[in-house]
């Protein structure tokens, strides 16, 4: 019987562990994603393009065409785009701590995220690889937080505590 409570322990450390991994890696591409909405709110692409152009580079052709979409973004759509990312964002802060509302959270933003571009700009704005990648992610949270108990009220966590059999036959 130990041995198997040994297993459960090794699973849920386990799925704990590749929870925490994708949630950093979540953090850092959300908190990139926030940080470049945040340069456009604050009309930084203008002067990074002149930057540029009185620097030339061999990438001068792709940054500026890169540059120039951006700046034809209205303000408004990259103010939404960064509440959605601060969502997502709280949202993976409550999956750390095992909140289902923090799934819901980040599922129901990054789906919204990815349908921006649909409602609002022009189809070559939205990314089929960004797309597969959210959806994975979803997928996968899904799997190690319903692994770890977080959508059954209680906690898949192995109890480690003594039972109350096991100290009256010691």
């Amino acid at each position: 019987m130990p041995r198997t409570m040994d297993l459960d322990q090794e699973r849920y450390r386990y799925n704990l562990r590749s929870l925490r991994v994708l949630l950093v890696i979540s953090f850092i591409i959300t908190g990139s994603q926030f940080i470049w909405e945040l340069m456009g709110i604050m009309g930084i692409f203008p002067k990074i393009s002149e930057f540029y152009a009185n620097n030339p580079s061999e990438y001068n052709d792709v940054f500026n065409i890169k540059m120039e979409q951006e700046m034809a973004i209205p303000q408004w759509y990259n103010l939404l785009r960064a509440l959605l990312d601060l969502t997502s964002g709280i949202g993976l802060v409550l999956m750390w701590r095992l909140r289902k509302n923090g799934f819901h959270a980040y599922t129901l933003s990054k789906l919204l995220l990815m349908l921006l571009p649909l409602m609002f700009l022009d189809r070559s704005y939205m990314g089929i690889g960004d797309l597969m990648i959210a959806v994975l992610f979803i997928a996968y949270y899904f799997f190690l937080m319903k692994n770890l108990g977080a959508f059954s009220g209680k906690s898949n966590s192995p109890d480690t505590t003594p039972s109350e059999n096991n100290e009256v036959n010691s």
